[in-house]
């Protein structure tokens, strides 16, 4: 494999790798921070090095604020905010015959 071929996939693998990442944070808030929870939680080991549970402290979830999904609130960017939808007056359809040319 030459070497702009093993740029090429590794760029290719980042840019796919962040897009999946990206993906399940906005779809899957819970899950993705259940997994990014536990993740903190195994590399925050007393019997580990201080920088990796320095690491730990910093990929530990965000606590958020009580709310769920179901109250609009977007707070974290993973629910539908309640949109308020225009009142529109029903209009009757008139039809016209085509003018003859």
């Amino acid at each position: 494999m030459t070497m702009s071929a093993l740029m090429q996939a590794t760029v290719i693998t980042a840019v796919v790798g962040w897009s999946v990442l990206f993906a399940a944070r906005r779809f899957l808030p819970v899950a993705s921070r259940r997994v990014q929870a536990k993740i903190a939680g195994a590399f925050g080991l007393p019997s580990l090095p201080a920088w990796l549970r320095g690491v730990a402290l910093r990929l530990q979830p965000q606590a958020t604020g009580g709310g769920s999904c179901g109250d609009g609130c977007s707070s974290c960017g993973g629910c539908a905010t309640a949109v308020a939808r225009p009142v529109v007056e029903a209009q009757s359809l008139t039809f016209h015959p085509r003018a003859r040319t």
